[in-house]
């Protein structure tokens, strides 16, 4: 099937300019075929009586109160009454294959569009307003339910998927006319390509990575795997100002990374073989250019916008649990198989080219918070958890698990089977909480074979679920074949929920509790001796920096929130504050912001250094220094550039010369370790400032306010060694414990390796802030922005982001809900202004995912100024403590 299919609908008050008839059209594309087939004999009267709309003039109040087109709204109309039988539509990704959207990322564990809708209509009342998928994949119950104007939540725990979904979350949001400039500018991306790329270059903190997380693995040719590395430069850039559009182009670049590589995605991905390589050679540019200019077409020609507002609750099904405020009417899902497939490892290069997976152990941290469904899902630690319980809910699952015990060829196999069906039942037996009485639960599932022992997946089920549903029905959705030739099963599993009394859970006593309470009371860092201006480890002062939190109200917030030797993340780490004092306390911190001088700040902070590593570092430096010139382009830069003023004027001509090549230094010399970020958090601290030490003329450590006084030459590595050295003179105490810090957006991926934590405790920026990027302009300019970087990538902070909305922080709260452990707090320390209330408009983004157990307003008059003019406007300081 292809082309497009149209049927005319006749309205007597239908009356258009040079119109002949009283028909209008009804366009349906290649995807909407079987609604076609539905309506395509219908008389005139039963279409209308369908779409429920008598007269043109009805029609046409209702497209401009929806603002659609009379054709889209038609087809809403249409996709809500039409009806499907479950047997007649196809339950696998075949025939999504070539329905737009549907077949950008071509997803073979999926099922299709049609498949759903026929679900919905067969098993669920006309009154269903949420759906839950907690296996959602691409996003195929998102989009069918949209289609009869019903909210799906949901759940995925692969980031690939993830990114998928919200990238085409977002283009069916955007108006008609956004699509047609992006379906422009693909086209114009897909017909340049070759041109393009040649600007751009390699993205090496990417190829770094390629090394770290595959070692010698060659899956690209050398020129193919150089356009990748150039994409991600190319990619990165467009995101600057069009983030859709760059997110756009991502797709295509992952729908295309398999094609265009030496593997082959058949069940898990493999080596092509020899022939394969031959028969199957495809150019990469123009393989990436025809699915950019397929996925255009779609944006320009698929009429259907967005009706529901899907939302993300948790990535982890296995943590549903954890959610808050959520009513459910329905789950449909298709949970993973028990087929050995590895979810993670077949979208590895994806998640690679994504930035997702940085760490060797990056994929391992994913594969261990998946559904276990695979052999290699199972641990070393997990082989020895077998849920003995999990036997007197089902014999058959016990007798599967003892033939397999005695038989199977890996003896990881009983224990994936064990650990499937009892994470399979914890998330079903949690969900029950969140349904709505008499919910329908939907699930489809196929049995497995291992050695010879078929496990009845569906059967087990049936005897698992049943404390929590009434089982209704079994059907039988498709016969397959395993790879030993012997038939197996598609089944679909109909439950509703039981008439359970839900039961209020009491209160949780909160270890904290009272210590945070004696905080509300003392304000103790109001008082000495922690109000002292130097109070905390000398080290904190390693960089002066704006909008750090004071260390004593840090140290509070750990003492009181973190037990000894836990676990705690600051998303908005800054300069390491909060990670600092974790670690001088005997924590295990984690830290991100997106700041690169912060993250080298932070980084130095919360580590173990070598003052051998730093000197040698600082004597490559001064090498460098010696043996360069600086280019035209260099000195043209500094005298034109700047906010206060221009580079130039803060230093002597001999000090600029040291300090523009320094610059370029570490440009081409990354530091490599915490040592190397110390020596380089040294020199940001002394690059401007009022002290003797300062390289600048006067100015403000802080702030780089307009430099006066003289021009006096200052030798860079002098004032650095003196800055490294003082900072070993202050030891750190015996049980600190080294932290690690991430340089990237908050709002993204986090890395994986942070879960299990006690706490994330953050200061955000707060809404009426003095902007960080500008307050730090000349450390930041230092470690590699540009001016076009000053105009350019200011948007991608946070501060810039909130102004608009303050939905930014939905992926914060989800993820802080299930990095935590059970019980655990987030602390937020905001800013209240006459303009904003931060703490409630963040507890209403944090819904899902939190309560309130506290909010406490602190007066901030005793504020230092630190000789800083502008504060900002901000009358209160808020704790807000979420749980």
């Amino acid at each position: 099937m292809s082309g497009q299919y149209y049927k005319s609908l006749y309205f007597a008050d239908f009356s258009a300019r040079n119109a002949k008839s009283k028909t209008i059209t009804i366009a349906f594309n290649a995807s909407e075929y079987p609604y076609f087939q539905k309506i395509r004999k219908m008389s005139n009267q039963d279409l209308r009586d369908l779409i429920g709309i008598d007269t043109y003039y009805q029609l046409n109040i209702l497209a401009e109160k929806e603002d659609r087109t009379i054709n889209n709204l038609i087809k809403r109309l249409l996709k809500k009454n039409i009806s499907f039988d479950v047997e007649a539509t196809d339950p696998t990704f075949a025939t999504s294959k070539t329905i737009p959207f549907q077949r950008w990322y071509p997803y073979i564990e999926g099922y299709s569009p049609d498949y759903v809708l026929s679900l919905i209509k067969t098993y669920l009342p006309p009154e269903t307003d949420v759906i839950y998928d907690p296996f959602v994949g691409t996003g195929t119950t998102i989009f069918s339910a949209d289609g009869l104007d019903i909210t799906t939540v949901y759940s995925e725990i692969n980031p690939v998927l993830q990114f998928i979904i919200d990238t085409k979350i977002s283009i069916l949001k955007t108006s008609n006319t956004i699509r047609q400039k992006i379906s422009n500018d693909l086209r114009e991306t897909a017909n340049h390509l070759s041109k393009t790329l040649l600007k751009y270059g390699v993205e090496h903190q990417l190829n770094e990575n390629y090394k770290t997380l595959f070692g010698s693995s060659v899956y690209f040719d050398e020129i193919t795997y150089n356009n990748l590395l150039k994409l991600r430069s190319f990619i990165d850039a467009i995101k600057l100002s069009d983030t859709l559009l760059a997110d756009v182009i991502t797709i295509a670049v992952l729908a295309s990374i398999i094609p265009i590589s030496f593997l082959k995605k058949q069940g898990d991905v493999r080596f092509k073989t020899t022939k394969e390589l031959l028969r199957e050679k495809v150019d990469s540019i123009g393989y990436l250019s025809m699915k950019i200019n397929e996925m255009a077409d779609d944006i320009l020609n698929y009429e259907y916008k967005l009706n529901t507002n899907p939302v993300f609750l948790v990535a982890n099904a296995k943590k549903i649990g954890f959610v808050k405020d959520i009513s459910i009417d329905a789950i449909i899902t298709s949970p993973p198989y028990l087929n050995g497939t590895n979810y993670f490892r077949n979208t590895k290069l994806e998640l690679w080219f994504l930035r997702y997976i940085q760490f060797a152990d990056d994929l391992r941290f994913l594969r261990n918070q998946a559904l276990t469904s695979g052999i290699n899902d199972v641990t070393q630690s997990a082989s020895a958890v077998i849920d003995i319980g999990i036997f007197n809910r089902s014999d058959l699952l016990k007798n599967v698990y003892e033939k397999l015990k005695n038989s199977a060829y890996d003896k990881r196999i009983p224990v994936m089977i064990n650990n499937y069906f009892s994470e399979m039942r914890t998330v079903f037996s949690e969900l029950s909480s969140f349904l709505s009485n008499k919910a329908k639960v939907i699930i489809d599932i196929g049995d497995s074979i291992f050695g010879g022992v078929h496990v009845p997946t569906d059967d087990i089920l049936i005897d698992l679920l049943k404390d929590y549903y009434n089982f209704v029905e079994k059907k039988e959705v498709r016969k397959r074949r395993s790879k030993n030739n012997m038939f197996l099963r598609q089944s679909l599993l109909i439950f509703e929920a039981k008439s359970i009394k839900k039961t209020v859970k009491a209160p949780l006593g909160f270890y904290w509790q009272s210590e945070w309470n004696i905080f509300k009371t003392t304000l103790p860092h109001q008082s000495l001796p922690y109000s002292k201006k130097t109070w905390g480890h000398p080290n904190h002062s390693l960089c002066s920096y704006q909008g750090k939190l004071k260390p004593a109200i840090a140290y509070h917030l750990v003492k009181i929130f973190v037990p000894k030797g836990g676990k705690i993340l600051d998303p908005f780490s800054g300069v390491g504050t909060i990670p600092f004092e974790s670690a001088l306390n005997g924590c295990v911190s984690y830290g991100i912001d997106i700041s690169l001088p912060a993250f080298y700040i932070a980084s130095a902070k919360a580590s173990n250094n070598a003052l051998i590593i730093c000197d040698d570092y600082i004597k490559k430096m001064q090498l460098y220094i010696a043996n360069n010139a600086c280019a035209a382009g260099e000195l043209e830069e500094v005298k034109n550039f700047g906010f206060n003023k221009a580079i130039a004027e803060y230093y002597e001509k001999k000090t600029l010369r040291e300090i523009i090549l320094a610059r370029r230094f570490l440009k081409e010399n990354k530091p490599q370790n915490s040592s190397e970020m110390l020596v380089i958090a040294s020199l940001l601290h002394i690059l401007h400032g009022n002290r003797p030490y300062a390289l600048s003329r006067r100015s403000h450590p802080i702030v780089p306010y307009a430099p006066q006084g003289e021009f006096e030459y200052k030798d860079i590595i002098e004032k650095l060694r003196w800055k490294v050295e003082k900072y070993f003179k202050d030891d750190l105490p015996v049980d600190f414990v080294p932290g690690k810090m991430f340089n990237q957006d908050s709002a993204s991926v986090w890395p994986q390796e942070i879960d299990n934590l006690d706490a994330v405790i953050t200061s955000p920026p707060f809404f009426d802030s003095t902007r960080f990027y500008l307050a730090n302009w000349l450390r930041i300019w230092f470690t590699g922005w540009t001016e076009d970087d000053f105009n350019n990538k200011v948007n991608l902070f946070i501060e810039e982001k909130q102004k608009i909305n303050f939905s930014v922080y939905e992926n914060i709260f989800r993820q802080s809900r299930e990095r935590l452990k059970k019980g655990g707090v987030l602390v937020l320390h905001l800013g209240k202004s006459k303009k904003c209330d931060m703490a409630e408009e963040l507890q209403k983004v944090s819904r899902h995912w939190f309560a309130k157990s506290d909010l406490f307003l602190e007066n901030v008059e005793h504020c230092e100024s630190h000789g800083i003019r502008d504060k900002g406007t901000v009358t209160s300081h808020q704790y807000l403590v979420l749980v």
